[in-house]
């Protein structure tokens, strides 16, 4: 009944939800020249926020006099849960041709899937700044974009290409972390939660050529 596969179906979805924050930049006055800010990028990371909130409270040390600090603003993201969607569910056994037509003689070849399931993943994008002016600088350019859905393509495997994943916002919040004295580091937080609307896909499995017929087999695909 089982077999080994892995089209990476997962592993995609988490590189392209990264891919979406990827050059978000935040400005700060420049003491050297008002009239030309400083643009900084906000690199990101895939790590829980626990763990990523000890990394930036702590700080490192390259002797025993000289100590460093993480800078500040950075992101990071995590998957946090794959469900089945009920609403787009398939045939328990459904099936996808796609059809790759080479040559001239129009003679049809491609890939077949089994057991196309239909999941909704979700994802927690973190935000962390120093200055709260870089918290809504990062908010704002990420919003406008989720009204109320951001669709992205992504090549599933070798009989998907170009498959279009709605990305939903479901939910944000702002909180400002700070513990101990007055010498430890503020850390503003921001959560913001997501839901891709994807597909699992089964085995790939090659389709047969048949020669000397010039058929021309449709593609059984749901949207």
């Amino acid at each position: 009944m089982f077999q080994q596969y892995y089209n990476k179906s997962l592993r995609k979805m988490v590189v392209a939800f990264g891919s979406l924050f990827n050059d978000i930049v935040v400005e700060h006055a420049n003491p050297d020249d008002i009239n030309n800010p400083l643009n900084i990028r906000v690199p990101i990371t895939y790590a829980p926020q626990e763990k990523f909130i000890r990394r930036l409270l702590e700080t490192s040390s390259i002797t025993d006099t000289t100590r460093i600090e993480n800078q500040l603003p950075r992101l990071s993201y995590i998957m946090t849960n794959i469900s089945p969607d009920a609403s787009r569910r398939r045939t328990k056994f459904s099936t996808l041709k796609s059809p790759n037509v080479v040559g001239n003689d129009c003679q049809p070849e491609g890939f077949q899937v089994e057991n196309v399931v239909p999941v909704n993943i979700g994802f927690n994008l973190f935000v962390y700044t120093r200055h709260i002016d870089d918290t809504l600088q990062i908010i704002e350019q990420i919003m406008p974009y989720f009204n109320p859905d951001h669709i992205f393509e992504i090549d599933m495997n070798d009989a998907q290409k170009g498959v279009r994943v709605p990305l939903i916002m479901t939910s944000n919040n702002i909180t400002e972390r700070y513990d101990g004295d007055f010498g430890n580091r503020r850390v503003n937080i921001s959560s913001l939660s997501f839901i891709a609307k994807s597909y699992i896909y089964g085995a790939v499995t090659p389709m047969t050529r048949i020669e000397g017929i010039g058929l021309t087999l449709g593609i059984e695909y749901d949207e």
